[in-house]
């Protein structure tokens, strides 16, 4: 059930720098912003979802929870091209509902989608995703049973967080772009899945995905598709 165990479902080798910059208007690179998002930090309720309301079952795998913007690359924002932190709720239109280990088991493989967000000001971002899951830190499930719970004692809150068993929650890598290139972006997602398994334990820092790993995303232009240039 960890997401360790997809990455047999996605085809093997290492990833080259040089397939990320492949799917490559000098002013704009592949992807503007690189972002992952999830729960994995605070499980926070949505504001549909109320403990009181609970049937029969554990409440953990009956509510919905606020997807958040866990890490972001770059780090400051791009001239004229503002990061849109809703970008969560386009990962997760309808937030994010936890499983236990078999249903994670049995979505192992991950899912790729593709979005376009339109900000305030009007501009369009192109935006596309890859999502699977991931393990629950076990800390992270006893604060929000902690929290969901207050009025109950150490007993039926144990009790919550045994029914509810091994939980796995979604996850996802996403990629912003000025251009409507889906196909390329899907394909740089896949990439960088792999690359983020590769790191092996989740609890390393190595796990993550570096920003010197991500800078050829981050900074390759996209070809000049109405001229002579000398695009891939």
């Amino acid at each position: 059930g960890r997401a360790s165990g997809v990455c047999g479902q996605v085809r093997p080798g290492p990833p080259k720098a040089s397939a990320l910059m492949a799917c490559a208007s000098d002013a704009s690179p592949i992807a503007y912003y690189y972002c992952e998002v999830g729960v994995r930090e605070r499980l926070a309720l949505s504001r549909t979802s109320r403990p009181e309301e609970r049937t029969e079952g554990s409440f953990l795998l009956q509510a919905r929870f606020e997807p958040s913007v866990l890490r972001r690359l770059p780090l400051e924002e791009r001239p004229g091209v503002r990061f849109a932190p809703e970008v969560a709720m386009f990962c997760f239109p309808h937030g994010v509902r936890l499983v236990n280990a078999s249903v994670a088991a049995a979505n192992a493989i991950p899912k790729v989608t593709s979005f376009v967000l339109t900000a305030s000001d009007k501009s369009r971002m192109y935006g596309a995703c890859i999502v699977w899951y991931e393990p629950l830190p076990d800390g992270v499930v006893q604060a929000c049973v902690d929290e969901v719970m207050p009025e109950c004692d150490g007993v039926e809150r144990a009790a919550e967080r045994a029914l509810a068993g091994e939980l796995h929650a979604p996850e996802a890598i996403c990629l912003l772009s000025s251009a409507p290139i889906f196909e390329a972006l899907n394909s740089c997602c896949r990439q960088l899945f792999r690359m983020r398994l590769s790191g092996g334990d989740p609890a390393s820092t190595e796990y993550m995905l570096t920003e010197a790993s991500l800078r050829p995303l981050l900074t390759t232009p996209l070809p000049d598709y109405g001229g002579g240039g000398d695009g891939p």
